[in-house]
């Protein structure tokens, strides 16, 4: 009897020490999923850089930081997602409080749970900077992106001319986190007496429903004269539409990023035009002003990065 309770404890006792190698293997599957393993190491202060998800934008983000954190001499940790889930997201962010960072860098959105996590980073003492999206009520110590309101505003009037100030148009978002960029549409469309907008149309985070969503919307308005995407991959997929649809030179449409199927399209005419966001320059600003945070010297609270506007004949003069 004895010996039958010593090979049971014995059993047990080995699935308990194979239950935790496993939740510490999965722990550390987990880390190196989400971090970086290319990041800069033994600086002055460490950062915790949060991208948005892993696309070639974000990407360009995370170079541009990398290169000021070589220059300022920081080690830079990059957390990311393959998609971007808001609630993954804050997940992400709060592992990086949790790390006790010298300062955290982060895409956001102007939600409350934002408001909420940044909150608790700037009250543990953890300076935060906003990326591409401000959250305007919270304790940031600064943003830097574009002026996403003005970004509207330039792709509106970029199709309007486009269309020759009358017609009706429709959006395409990538969801609906963009609602500085369509307050900017939405306000320089309305001075347009001739222009209105007939639909609005979303694309999941993965993108995987973007050419259906974009040729429902081109089948189901056949008056439509123009198209504005608030995404790289849906201007892309757009211009396909366009293409398959027979509607090229029909339908305008103006979109952003400088994806090289949308360069393309610009160079046959598919597109009018792309607004293009400088990713480089945004993620080494961000390490830049992080660092200049820590050091206590004056930085301005809002850096907006300036925009380039991409048509066939800018193209053509390079």
């Amino acid at each position: 009897m004895r010996r039958y309770f010593i090979i049971i404890f014995i059993l047990l006792s080995l699935v308990i020490v194979f239950m935790s190698l496993t939740s510490l293997i999965k722990c550390y599957y987990l880390t190196l999923k989400n971090q970086d393993s290319d990041f800069i190491k033994e600086g002055k202060y460490h950062f915790i850089l949060v991208l948005k998800e892993d696309d070639l934008f974000w990407n360009k983000v995370a170079d541009g930081a990398k290169r000021a954190a070589e220059k300022y001499n920081v080690t830079l940790s990059i957390l990311k997602e393959n998609y971007f889930d808001m609630d993954n997201h804050l997940d992400l962010i709060d592992r990086a409080i949790e790390s006790s960072p010298d300062g955290i860098i982060s895409y956001t959105l102007n939600e409350q749970k934002y408001e909420n996590i940044i909150t608790c980073s700037v009250d543990k003492k953890i300076p935060f900077i906003t990326l591409d999206v401000d959250v305007l009520k919270s304790k940031r110590d600064a943003f830097i992106g574009t002026n996403n309101y003005y970004t509207g505003i330039v792709l509106a009037k970029k199709l309007i001319n486009a269309i020759g100030d009358r017609g009706d148009i429709g959006i395409v978002m990538n969801s609906e986190e963009n609602s500085f960029m369509l307050t900017g549409i939405y306000g320089e469309v309305s001075r347009h007496e001739g222009v209105s907008i007939v639909d609005t149309r979303y694309i999941d985070t993965k993108r995987v429903n973007t050419y259906k969503v974009i040729e429902d919307m081109v089948i189901n308005n056949r008056e439509l004269k123009g198209i504005i995407c608030i995404d790289p991959y849906a201007t892309y997929m757009a211009g396909q539409v366009i293409v398959r649809q027979n509607k090229v030179g029909k339908i305008k449409l103006v979109g952003t990023g400088d994806l090289e199927g949308t360069l393309r399209f610009i160079k046959k005419g598919v597109i009018e035009g792309t607004v293009v966001r400088d990713a480089y320059k945004m993620g080494y600003k961000a390490v830049e002003t992080m660092y200049k945070i820590k050091e206590e010297e004056f930085i301005d609270d809002t850096i907006f990065i300036e925009l380039k506007y991409i048509d066939k004949g800018s193209l053509d003069e390079e």
